[in-house]
């Protein structure tokens, strides 16, 4: 792999530097895109421009290519991977996810952090809708200079459209769409810009609502489509530009999504032979039909909000930025647990069953709470205002979450009834609290006109502390409440980056990049008297990526390309680990740090113009990503490949407009996106425990296309989505089905749809 790379990078680079024919016009042909102006680097620059691998997805292209969603976008974005499990959707980027909860990339809306810096908090990732955005940024490789916690593989940007001060403006936007064996679904949405004060003040605001069809059912339950769901929300600016060098920009988003049940269904699975899977495991059960079947419904609902006041002064000399943002996040969730496997070929319910004396359900009902603080203010230099650019910043968080689990053991009779006797289910209360303070420079020396370096450091101090509740019940394992003692960490951390940057031509850039990365550690929960071997805290886990560059624009910007080729060294990573209580025979989940992995790979992204009517794409990714020490607490070996990341993925489409005459243009498209074999989560404990882990899930296609017609401001879309109804796997676990089945997440089969929508 060490050989192909460089052998990859230097073809890349000769042919960037030696092609005769090559020409960089200062001037776009009307063919070559628009030009992308970014703030990777929390300042405006060219895309072309930024020393690491970013990519910039537009408004437009989102709603043109009815990207409305995280799991949409991430297909034409290389190097990012796409999972849900049964909380909510989970991004990954360069291959590093090791079964952890905490999450390993950042999201961010404008230059508000929102992921949690709690290991407990992954499934309040939000996925907020792309309506009337300016673009979303993927940053690559780690970001913890800039941009602190979490951002250890990298980071995801939803960069809002600012309130535009001289001119009213607006969209709408009407959707109807149906699922093959399904329902049918549909959305409104629509975007307002107003000036109140010419030239002074501006407001912005969107809105949506979504009906999500459903398309999996659940005969024992005797129900039909029970994912159907629900999305609405509404998104507002105010920008007041008080002076020519002083503005005020307060921004809110409020959206909440709904599901009657997770996209899960049942499949073969292992449940009865965890430690020998059967070939077909990952196979769909029920004769390939979509069913989930279980008695007890599993609704979900997720509420994000976030609220920001950035102040902007332009000083001359500097600009300086002030953010202050307060971001909430709720949500909750019913889980049956009766078809779990409490070992090999035995459920939950069987062993309740008899200790209530009765066939029985287990459920639990999950509530998770994130409060977070965030305030940032930074200093940076005027454009072109000297030899060496600099930012330096201060950044401080405060962050309050809670996890709140009841779990209810009922009949299985209808209505189900709550039994209580011999003991309730019990269920637990964690608390969290994490404060950090954050100091960080930048700066960029202007060597030469054409040659850059540049290189910067962050220092983070955090505190933590969290505690748990168990409620009586059999989940405690207690007839009364009992509190555990609190538990307490603080830890330092620092982060830095380099990189140097040669532009040969105008409009092509080659690079060379070092930077880190880091997750938090944490507490635990701490039991009254933990068992031998029990960690009450875990450390930090960290990244450096080393990595080759090159992009630009050639032959009058009518083909670009973005090339990198990279290596990540994660070390002391943060695992989830068990051990059983040998008085009691319980076992205690706990995270630790152990083991390391090299995620190593090629991304690329090309487009062409081939004329001003067709153009051509293809962006894609191999990525070897894997363990170099062995993990046995997952069952992990030397050399397994890391959860849910295909060693190679790749999106390729075209997009072909022919004029009509007058202001009428007829576009067709479409796209192919290949995901390429990938592993399920490793296991606590191996493959002696109840589930299989590290299962390999099959490779799977999906073909999209869309064709349709412009007049003028109006546009009107026909679309098919996954045209050969393929049902590539987001998750899998090996047990957790009625009649020993398994559970996976599934990709939305088969969809049409028509789109109208029209701007002023």
């Amino acid at each position: 792999m060490r050989r192909s790379n460089g052998i990859f990078a230097g073809t890349a680079l000769v042919a960037v530097i030696a092609t005769p024919s090559a020409t960089w016009a200062q001037d776009a042909d009307p063919a070559a895109p628009d030009e992308i102006v970014v703030t990777a680097q929390k300042r405006e620059q060219r895309l072309i421009d930024v020393p690491s691998a970013v990519t910039a997805v537009s408004g437009d292209a989102l709603t043109q290519r009815n990207l409305t969603r995280i799991e949409q976008f991430a297909a034409f974005t290389p190097g990012i991977s796409f999972s849900e499990g049964l909380a909510g959707p989970q991004l990954t980027v360069r291959g590093l996810n090791a079964s952890g909860q905490g999450a390993t990339t950042a999201i961010l809306v404008d230059d508000v952090p929102l992921t949690s810096s709690s290991s407990y908090q992954q499934s309040t990732t939000p996925n907020f809708d792309t309506y009337d955005l300016e673009r979303i940024e993927v940053l690559r490789g780690p970001q913890g200079t800039l941009y602190g916690a979490s951002a250890l593989g990298g980071l995801v940007k939803y960069v809002t459209k600012a309130p535009n001060l001289s001119r009213v403006e607006g969209s709408a936007q009407l959707e109807l769409n149906h699922v093959d064996d399904g329902e049918t679904g549909g959305s409104v949405r629509a975007a307002l810009n107003l000036p109140v004060i010419q030239d002074s003040v501006a407001i912005r605001i969107s809105g949506l609502y979504e009906r999500l069809p459903g398309y999996i059912d659940n005969p024992l339950g005797n129900k039909r489509n029970v994912n159907r769901g629900e999305r609405y929300g509404v998104r507002g600016a105010l920008l007041w530009q008080a002076t020519p060098d002083f503005s005020v920009r307060l921004s809110g988003i409020w959206q909440r999504d709904d599901r009657d049940a997770p996209v899960s269904i049942d499949v073969v699975g292992a449940a009865l032979t965890p430690a020998a899977p059967p070939a077909h495991a990952t196979s769909i059960a029920n004769g390939g039909e979509l069913q989930r079947n279980l008695r007890l419904g599993e609704p979900i609902n997720r509420k994000s909000q976030v609220y920001s006041a950035t102040l902007s002064y332009d000083a001359g000399f500097a600009s300086i930025t002030s953010i202050t943002s307060l971001a909430k996040m709720n949500f909750q969730r019913r889980k049956v647990l009766t078809h779990y496997n409490a070992a090999p070929g035995v459920t939950f319910g069987d062993v309740l069953g008899g200790a209530y004396g009765q066939p029985v359900d287990i459920r639990s009902n999950d509530f998770t709470t994130v409060r977070r603080i965030n305030q940032e203010i930074r200093l940076a230099s005027a454009p072109d205002s000297g030899p060496i650019d600099y930012l330096v910043g201060l950044f401080y968080t405060h962050e309050k979450s809670s996890i709140t689990q009841f779990f209810d053991v009922t009949s299985v009779t209808t209505p189900p009834e709550i039994l209580t006797l011999p003991v309730p289910g019990g269920g637990l209360f964690v608390p969290a609290r994490y404060r950090e303070v954050a100091g960080f420079a930048q700066l960029t020396w202007h060597v030469l006109p054409t040659v850059e370096v540049t290189g910067g450091a962050r220092y983070s101090r955090n505190r933590q502390r969290s505690q748990t509740t168990r409620f009586a019940g059999f989940v405690s394992q207690s007839f009364v409440d009992v509190t555990d003692p609190a538990s307490k960490t603080k830890e330092g951390k620092v982060t830095w980056s380099g990189a140097i940057s040669w532009h040969p031509a105008e409009r092509v850039t080659l690079y060379a990049r070092v930077a880190t990365g880091y997750r938090p550690g944490g507490p635990n929960l701490v039991p009254a008297a933990p068992p031998p071997g029990y960690r009450t805290s875990y450390g930090a886990d960290t990244t450096v990526n080393y990595e080759l560059g090159a992009k630009g624009e050639l032959f009058d910007r009518r083909l670009s390309f973005d090339i990198s080729v990279f290596t990540v060294d994660w070390t002391n990573i943060q695992i989830p680990t068990s051990v059983v209580d040998p008085d009691t025979g319980v076992p205690n989940n706990f995270t630790d740090n152990g083991g390391k992995a090299r995620s190593r790979g090629v991304e690329y992204a090309l487009r062409l113009a081939a004329s001003r009517q067709l153009s051509f794409f293809v962006n894609g990714a191999y990525t070897d990503t894997n363990l170099r020490a062995a993990v046995p607490s997952i069952g992990g070996l030397r050399g397994d490949r890391l959860p849910y990341v295909p060693t190679f993925t790749n999106t390729a489409g075209f997009d072909y407009r022919v004029p009509l005459g007058g202001n009428a243009t007829m576009f067709v498209g479409a796209d192919w996106t290949y995901v390429g074999s990938r592993n399920s989560d490793f296991v606590v404990g191996g493959l002696a425990a109840p589930q299989t882990g590290h299962q390999r899930l099959p490779s799977y296609s999906t073909v999209n296309l869309q064709g349709g017609v412009e007049l003028g401001q109006h546009r009107l879309d026909l679309y098919v989505t996954n045209v050969g109804n393929a049902r590539g796997l987001y998750y899998y676990l090996s047990g957790d089905g009625a009649g020993g089945t398994g559970n996976a997440i599934v990709q939305q089969p088969r969809t049409f749809g028509v789109r109208f929508s029209s701007n002023f």
